[in-house]
């Protein structure tokens, strides 16, 4: 009887170890770091500084959008602002692969490799990356902007479903080229800073934190070529910081945790209502503040020390949603649009 315990123990107890290595093993791929503290600390709003910019905002613009056409490439062109420029269809995010039930063609941020080879876009949930070189061979450009179901298959890769919050801060970090999202909690002012792999398109490293009741973080993400981070906020006028003055927060990621410090001098006019997007452009060193039908732009090395003449704003003919923007390494600008989903390129920017 002995014996035969043992030959019964001996095994089950292999196949549990196995079980248990292999566990670790899937558990050990995304590694999690609790960071204690806040990563925004107070500071004092009587030294914080406004640049006085011209204000563009339209008013209600989010309560009036507009959809775009999937069977027609769409233009847009600026029409106000001190600096102008026009976009056109690249391509509709349209799939043969819909499911409803965990899949909602909602995308939220776009990041382009610094080549211009892939677009990552972020969506509830999901990440689904488009190799935009192998598009341009198989026919994709403005006047053919709708995917067959052989591009898909051939230049189009899905991710798996992840917990990604709103999604709307997938960011490129050009000093490590590895990709970062911030998912916020909700009332509770905690977050994640995630790392995203770029070929599984799942999390690899997350860094929870909590930030400040008095001093919010935001969904928007930017990373410059040096690796500093930076997100961004619309005072809402509830503080002593004057009602729609974008606050900029600069921070850095290092040793499994993230730092972030108020840059004290705000931009007295946001180029919209809502906050969309915030993205950077590594040919000029600008960073681009993203509004529905407003981009504003500030260069990275003026930052706290800002004059009029430093903010770039233009103004679109145009009632999209705006949901993200991203350049390659030469400062070619994609633009990211709901409603209907689509990717369009700049001639400049």
């Amino acid at each position: 009887m002995h014996t035969f315990k043992q030959k019964i123990f001996i095994p089950f107890f292999i196949l549990t170890m196995c079980l248990f290595t292999f566990s670790i093993s899937t558990n050990a791929k995304v590694k999690v770091y609790n960071q204690h503290g806040v990563v925004l600390k107070k500071f004092r709003v009587s030294k914080f500084k406004y640049v006085h910019n011209h204000n563009y905002t339209r008013k209600d613009y989010h309560k009036h959008y507009h959809r775009g056409y999937r069977h027609t490439h769409n233009h847009i062109k600026s029409y106000g602002g001190n600096y102008r420029t026009y976009a056109k269809t690249l391509f509709f995010l349209t799939s043969a692969r819909r499911d409803s039930k965990h899949r909602r063609w909602n995308p939220q941020s776009l990041v382009i490799t610094p080549s211009g080879k892939f677009a990552f876009v972020m969506y509830p949930r999901e990440v689904v990356r488009y190799n935009l070189f192998k598009l341009r061979k198989m026919g994709v450009n403005y006047k053919h902007p709708i995917l067959t179901k052989e591009q898909i298959r051939s230049a189009v890769k899905f991710g798996p479903i992840i917990e990604n919050g709103h999604g709307q801060s997938l960011s490129y970090n050009y000093k490590t080229h590895r990709l970062w999202f911030i998912n916020m909690g909700v009332m509770n002012k905690h977050a994640k800073l995630e790392e995203l792999s770029m070929k599984t398109l799942k999390p690899v490293q997350i860094i929870k934190f909590h930030y400040s009741s008095d001093y919010s973080l935001s969904n928007e993400l930017a990373f410059d070529k040096r690796g500093n981070l930076y997100t961004y906020t619309r005072a809402s006028g509830n503080g002593a910081i004057k009602n729609g003055t974008l606050r900029i927060s600069k921070g850095y990621v290092a040793h499994h945790k993230v730092h972030f410090k108020m840059i004290m001098q705000g931009i007295r006019h946001a180029p919209g209502y809502l906050t969309q997007a915030l993205s950077y452009n590594p040919r000029n060193n600008r960073l681009y503040f993203v509004s529905d039908g407003g981009i504003l732009s500030a260069p990275v090395n003026k930052l706290g020390h800002l004059k009029n003449s430093d903010i770039r704003d233009t103004k679109f003919l145009t009632r999209r949603e705006f949901e993200g923007l991203a350049f390659t390494k030469k400062g070619k600008g994609y633009l990211l649009l709901n409603r209907s989903p689509e990717i369009m390129s700049f001639n400049h920017f």
